[in-house]
């Protein structure tokens, strides 16, 4: 993962903010798609088998409260998706939303090192930064 954090318009910055602000007051995801998460990360072996919609979405707010968690920013096509990373369990676990504040997903990262070397991901600083 690189150091440098990439400069963020204090527009874009605010909206992460915000975003950020809504998926810790609540996780809201996508019409239906709730239980289907916790299935897949439960069948890929992330969580055990007796995890609950709850049980993920506490570990959720756990990334989303770490103090040390990094803002990063997925950009897929024209569209920015603020991704919050932070460990959980001594595992790094990545959490990504939209900027509307719906989630998309959240899993645990094997190798983080060469996960962010991926193009789409910018370093954004501290969540701390965000929300001080």
């Amino acid at each position: 993962m690189s150091n440098e954090s990439s400069p963020l318009s204090p527009e874009l910055h605010s909206q992460i903010a915000a975003a950020i602000r809504q998926v810790r007051n609540q996780v809201r995801w996508k019409p239906g798609k709730a239980q289907s998460h916790v299935e897949k990360r439960i069948r890929l072996g992330h969580l055990p088998p007796v995890t609950t919609l709850t049980d993920y979405e506490m570990l959720i707010h756990a990334v989303l409260h770490h103090p040390e968690a990094m803002v990063y920013g997925f950009r897929y096509a024209n569209a920015l998706y603020p991704t919050i990373v932070a460990p959980y369990q001594d595992q790094l676990w990545l959490v990504m939303f939209g900027l509307d504040g719906i989630m998309e997903t959240a899993f645990p990262l094997d190798d983080p090192v060469t996960y962010f070397q991926n193009p789409k991901y910018q370093r954004f600083g501290l969540l701390k930064e965000f929300l001080p």
